[in-house]
This record gives C-alpha cells, structure tokens and sequence, in this order.
C-alpha cells in the first residue's frame, strides 16, 4: 500500500496541476486548482522513508505535469523526440534531483523528533518544514526556467494570469512570488491533513494545533497583502505619454507546408487594410509587424530577392508604397563560410531598406540550439531527422529599433516655443521597440536587458502555429504576460496563429485576436514612461534570498546535529 501511495500521490499532483495550467478542457487553467495542485506530491515526500522515494516521487510528479500540459511538443515535426520526450525525461530528473532537497527536512524527522513535536517541545519544526518546501520549490521553479536547458512552461504561476490582482506582485518578486504563495497554501494545506490523525494521540495537541494556525495567520497575511497590492497597482491611473499606431498581423498560415510567397501575400493584404483603416479614422499607421519565420530568404542579401519576389507584388516595393516602416521574422547570415545564421527580426524601413536586426538571444534547446554541431557526426544525425543540421547563432546583445511616430507627446505644464531661429520647435517624436522572438518573451532576463537597454515597449513576434492546439497558445501568452508586469510597460504580439495581442503595464489585454483565424490589429499601442521596478532592477533577488536561507538552515541544522551527538 505505501509503495502504491508514493507512485500514487506525486502522480495524482501532476495530473492536477495539469489541470490548473491552461489546458484543451479548461481553457484559461484554473489558479484556484492549483492552490491545492501539491498537497499530494508534499504527502508523498512526508511519508517517503528513504532519498530513494523522494527522487521517484519528484521525477514522478514533473514528468507527469510536463507530459500532459506540454503534449503539443510533439508536433514540432522532426523534433518531437526531443522537444516532448527529451525535455518531459529531463524535466523529471531536475525535479528528482530537487526532491533531495524538498525531502531533507522530512529526513530528519524521526521517531525521537516527533516525539517532541507531539510534546509541544520543537512545535517550529511544523513550520519549518512547511516554509522549506515553499521556498525550495520556489527555487526549483526558477531552476528549471534558467539556463540552456530552460523551460518556463508547467509552472505554478502560469497558473495565475486570470488572477490578476495577485500577478501584480510580479513587478516585485517576478512570478516566483506568486509561486511561492501557491506553493505555500499547498504546503498548509497538506501538513493540516498530516495533522489532523495525530491530534487525537499526542501528548500536546494545542501546540500542534497552535503552530499550524500560526502558519495560516501567515499565508493568509501573505495573500492579503499580496491582494491588496495587487488592488492598488492594477487600479493605478496611468497615462501614457506616448502612442504608436501599429499593425499586428496574424497570417494563420501552417509553418511546415506554405511558402513564403503565400505569406507575405496575405500579410500584405491584412496589411494595406488596416493601414487604410488607419487612414480611415484620420491616423497614420507608425510601424507594421509580421510574426516570426514568415520569409525564408535570408538577411541582408535577402533583400535584393524581394525586390522581385513574390511575382506581381513583390514584398519591397509593397512596403515602399505604403511609406511604413516594417519589422518581420526572418533568418539571417552571421558568417556564411562557418554556415552560421541567425533566427532574427529584420527592420525595412518606410522605402524597403534593410536597417538592421535583433537576434534571438534564447534558443530552444535542441531544436535551435544544438550542442555539439562543430561535429560532423553531430550535424549528420540532425539532418537525418530534421532535414537541416546547423541551428541557429544566439544572440548576446541587445538590440532596439527607433521608430518614429506620428502622435505628438502628451505633455502638461511644459513650456510651448515658437521659433524663429528656423529649428523645429518639435523634435521628431520615437518608440525604441524591443522584439523578443518567441520563447525569448518567457524569460525574465532576456526582457530584463532589454529593458535595462532602453525599450520602451516589447513587440513580440512569436510562431507557435506548429503547436495545433489552444492551449500551448494560451499557455504562452500565460507566461509572457508577466513581462509586461514586471517592466511596467505596455507588451504587444504579432503571432502566426495566436495570442496576438496588446496588454497593458497592469496586464490588460487591451486588443486582441481569436486563435486560429487569419486577421491582423490596427493597434493603438500606449507607451509609458519608462519605470524601473523592484524586478527590473534587481532581478531574481526572491529565488537568491530563498537559496540562501535554505543553505543557512542546512549549515545550522548540521552543526545542531554534530554537537547533540557529540553530547
């Protein structure tokens, strides 16, 4: 029976927490699911005897949740052996390898401790052992969204979007603050199960009780205070002192099977339309965005090709007939003799003209990026089963486009001047645009130097149209949603199939479009003034103190145990 429980139990929590990630049947996940989504995988490591169970059970748990909130990956065509299976057995062995650390207060607690608990002597280490899970947990969140092998995906707070009053803390913490305090009601929630069959045989069941009620008093301290900031935040009056008029087109094409000839001609079309919509209303349009991948051709020779391509309308005169500036995923050429080259958006300005490139700074593992490829061997058996062997370079630094804009600043109580000096009483009026590429919008960091270089929006151009399904749409949108939190700053998206979107600094979406459906946004895109928050400025400061706390109790707890043995 107990060896059944410990499969049991951690694979039970990764069904639910599946659940609570947006899914085929709950669209939007559910966060009020996930509160709970733990409570069985902290069973499992309470009763596991040995670090042998905790490691089953942590592998157990992960792959499970990874599996089935992250089934899409398998239709990423030739890579799916990588993309899904790989990263749901790795997923696992990060968490396995965790669970030694979840588990080591639960190591610890023998027969003679718990004697003492019962006694109402050491009633702390019920709170101890809730709060070392809740921060280790938090850290392994973290631990599994860092590095080349990064996935942010299967995460308690992905859960939360749709609470909205609770991601503000997001400009704090980033989201390992919300999941800390998911983490944490599970936590409760499961040392209360634990508890209550031991009440009725203890010698002291007040101070079991007691410390468990402290415990609560906290978390719910924590959530309320989380709340109300989250209230005043996403209730704050922000006025923007800048807009920029931008298409955001969505060409619902399958990435594998069209070309790009059937790509740009939709996407022209979508375009012209909306800036004549623009037009309409009296408006200039600033600046148009194409999604990720959608020409073939590679930059800057490319450009000379679609002067001429496709036939009957070629791409570069189109976007000089419309005088708009354009900025589209494209490949390009880094250093041709090493086959090296880059996922990248390209900038064309209002006549065409190539202006230059950002490239994606985070690669997917084994799919973009792939270690080993200066091998043959390596780049042989790439090809084999991808059709092309080299990858793509990764970015390293920050790029930002300076777009000029037709709306004039709101500005108060600042002086006018009228000129005679033959100046212009107005500089020209710009964005500095940043454009992560994809899974780059999923990283903190990544958003981080781009930030820290001067954007003062993100425009995210993402092709997750492979995916087939809704939620691994809405699943990416859940998890880049937080950028706009954390910077303050207004994140728009021009996507393939979906999320196409414009959110707010509070996390608003305030334009959308359906997922799945070919249309483009003539979006008002509100730019503010630019802030540094807690987050931006300090970064993952929650996860360093978390780690360091963990390691002190370690240090100090080791130490105890030395000098009650040696007395």
């Amino acid at each position: 029976m107990r060896r059944f429980l410990q499969v049991f139990c951690p694979f039970f929590s990764g069904i639910v927490l599946a659940l609570a990630i947006p899914n085929e049947f709950l669209k939007t996940g559910s966060p009020l699911i996930a509160l709970f989504a733990l409570v069985p995988f902290y069973v499992a490591l309470s009763r596991a005897r040995r670090y042998r169970d905790a490691f089953a059970a942590g592998w157990i748990q992960a792959f499970t949740t990874h599996v089935l909130s992250s089934f899409w990956l398998g239709n990423f065509r030739g890579y799916a052996l990588f993309t899904l299976g790989a990263s749901a057995v790795g997923t696992g062995f990060i968490c396995a390898f965790s669970s030694l650390v979840f588990f080591f207060p639960f190591s610890h607690f023998n027969a003679e401790r718990k004697l003492r608990e019962d006694a109402g002597t050491t009633a702390f280490s019920l709170p101890l052992r809730v709060l070392w899970f809740t921060g280790t947990y938090t850290v392994w969140e973290w631990a599994k969204s860092f590095g080349f092998l990064a996935y942010p995906w299967g995460t308690l707070s992905m859960t939360a979007f749709t609470w909205p009053l609770v991601t503000q803390i997001a400009d704090l913490t980033g989201p390992y603050g919300v999941t800390f305090l998911f983490a944490l009601v599970s936590a409760l929630v499961a040392e209360g199960i634990l508890l209550l069959p031991r009440l009725s045989c203890t010698a002291r069941p007040r101070a079991l009780h007691d410390a468990w009620i402290a415990c609560a008093k906290t978390c719910a301290a924590l959530f309320t205070a989380t709340v109300l900031y989250g209230a005043y935040q996403y209730l704050l009056p922000r006025s923007p002192v800048k807009t920029m008029h931008a298409v955001l087109v969505q060409q619902n094409l399958d990435p594998w099977n069209d070309t790009d000839g059937a790509a740009i001609a939709i996407s022209a079309r979508l375009s012209q339309e909306k800036i004549d919509e623009f037009a309409a209303r009296g408006k200039t349009c600033d600046l148009v965005v194409w999604s990720e991948g959608v020409l073939s051709r590679y930059f800057p020779t490319a450009q000379s090709y679609y002067r001429y391509f496709p036939e009957g309308k070629p791409l570069i005169p189109f976007i000089k007939s419309t005088q708009t500036p354009f900025i589209i995923g494209a490949p390009l050429t880094i250093d041709r003799e090493k086959h090296q080259y880059g996922n990248a958006t390209v900038l064309l300005d209002k006549d065409g003209e190539y202006r230059g490139a950002y490239l994606k700074m985070h690669l997917v593992p084994f799919a973009e990026r792939i270690p080993f490829v200066e091998y043959e061997a390596v780049r042989a058996f790439i090809k084999k089963i991808a059709g092309f062997s080299y990858g793509w370079v990764q970015g390293s630094v920050p790029v930002l486009f300076e777009i000029p804009v037709s709306t004039p600043p709101r500005r108060t109580n600042e002086p006018e001047i009228v000129s005679l000096t033959g100046r212009k009483a107005e500089p020209p009026q710009t964005v500095m645009v940043a454009t992560p590429i994809c899974f780059d919008d999923a990283f903190g960091e990544v958003c981080r130097a781009l930030h820290r270089a001067g954007s003062e929006v993100f425009i995210n151009l993402t092709n997750d149209a492979w995916s087939r399904t809704e939620s691994a749409e809405i699943q990416h949108f859940a998890v880049a949603s937080y950028r706009a939190i954390e910077y303050r700053t207004t994140l728009a998206r021009a996507t393939n199939g979906g999320y196409t979107a414009v959110v707010d600094p509070a996390g608003r979406v305030l334009q959308a479009l359906p997922l799945f459906e070919e249309g483009a946004l003539a979006a008002e895109i509100p730019v503010y003034e630019r802030t540094m928050t807690v987050y931006a400025r300090f970064g993952d400061w929650l996860v360093a103190v978390l780690a360091l706390l963990a390691a002190a109790h370690v240090v100090l707890f080791t130490a105890e145990e030395r000098e009650d043995k040696i007395s």
